[in-house]
């Protein structure tokens, strides 16, 4: 496990405290839309945050999102798997609300992150985090990013997809993490503000985080 550096911590606070007061008007609308196409379509009915179970730091937390999901395609999922992948739900858009398809487009379904950052679960920037199947995985392959650094809403590989990037996820997360290990406070936050502003530049572009 790496120690988690104090001035990181801090910042996490107050820029996620900042974004949960600016964004509180999107929230409201964005649960207004949700609540207006369920009560239009049926199938669109369901609570209006999505919980599932991730990994961060080798802990398990439930990560927080907007329901983007119909109620049904999520039942489905978890009767024949036991444990939902979101990835997979979203290769058929017939899974997804009409509302919940807007965003995922522009991303703000992952904006109850912003309250798993707040109370420490997780982290503005390191690596993103993954569902138990996933950590299983990568635990038998020996990748272990997962395992030793707190999850980010953001990340050093997300804020480069779209880009031209050569390096796998495991390596970049690695090389972050090795980063934060070795580096002054002054110069993470530096870091850390660069790949905000790249995530915010990808989002834009409406390229994958």
């Amino acid at each position: 496990m790496v120690a988690f550096p104090a001035t990181k911590r801090t910042f996490d606070v107050l820029v996620s405290a900042a974004l949960l007061v600016l964004t509180a008007p999107l929230w409201a609308i964005i649960i207004l839309a949700m609540t207006l196409e369920g009560e239009l379509v049926a199938s669109s009915r369901g609570k209006i945050f999505y919980r599932e179970r991730r990994v961060s730091e080798g802990r398990i937390f439930m990560l927080n999102k907007f329901r983007v999901f119909k109620q049904e395609s999520l039942a489905r999922a978890q009767a024949e798997s036991g444990e939902i992948s979101t990835k997979e739900l979203e290769k058929d858009g017939r899974n997804l609300t009409s509302t919940g398809r807007i965003l995922r487009r522009v991303y703000l379904d992952e904006l109850p992150q912003l309250w798993n950052v707040l109370v420490g679960e997780m982290t503005l920037v390191g690596p993103r985090p993954i569902n138990l199947a996933v950590a299983e995985r990568h635990r038998a392959e020996g990748k272990t990013s997962k395992f030793i650094f707190r999850a980010g809403l953001t990340g050093y590989f997300q804020s480069h997809k779209g880009l031209k990037f050569d390096l796998e996820q495991e390596q970049a997360d690695l090389q972050y993490i090795d980063f934060c290990r070795r580096a002054s406070a002054w110069k993470i936050l530096l870091r850390d503000l660069q790949i905000i502003f790249i995530s915010v530049y990808t989002v834009l572009r409406a390229e994958g985080i």
